[in-house]
């Protein structure tokens, strides 16, 4: 399994976001400097997290962008589905000379493994949210997070 750019860089953007516990709008010029995320990519990964529900856009001066939901209610599967359209794993590809699916697909053991990593991925993704991540990365970093 690859993670991509866009996954990469979408989840960065909403630690970023996360982080803002002011709840102020960052302008997508903060998040990108922050986040370490080219400016023109952002703008799509914006639009894209916006449209999932994960971000909101406010307008205006002092207008930017911030979450739209608490980080502890943003799954990290929502965040890369919201990116990349759907799950990281794909079913098999294999296809025969017509283009058409593979015939062994009902009797195949090495579609059951693929079925198998999809599932245990989901359930890691679905495990791990927003906050948990930010959390994970203060302890890396050696910072304590405290919640009143």
């Amino acid at each position: 399994m690859r993670i991509s750019a866009r996954t990469e860089y979408a989840i960065l953007a909403l630690m970023e976001l996360a982080e803002h516990t002011d709840h102020q709008p960052v302008q997508a010029r903060g998040i990108a400097e922050n986040a370490g995320v080219p400016k023109a990519f952002l703008d799509q990964l914006l639009l894209d997290l916006r449209r999932a529900g994960l971000v909101r856009s406010i307008r205006g001066p002092g207008g930017g962008f911030v979450l739209a939901k608490t980080p502890e209610s943003i799954l990290l599967r929502d965040a890369i589905a919201a990116v990349e359209g759907g799950a990281l794993c794909t079913p098999c590809g294999i296809k025969t000379a017509d283009g058409s699916p593979c015939t062994r697909a009902a009797t195949c053991a090495l579609r059951e493994v693929w079925q198998q990593i999809d599932e245990a991925t989901e359930r890691i993704l679905s495990a791990i949210t927003l906050a948990s991540l930010i959390e994970r990365q203060h302890r890396i970093q050696g910072r304590t997070m405290y919640h009143i």
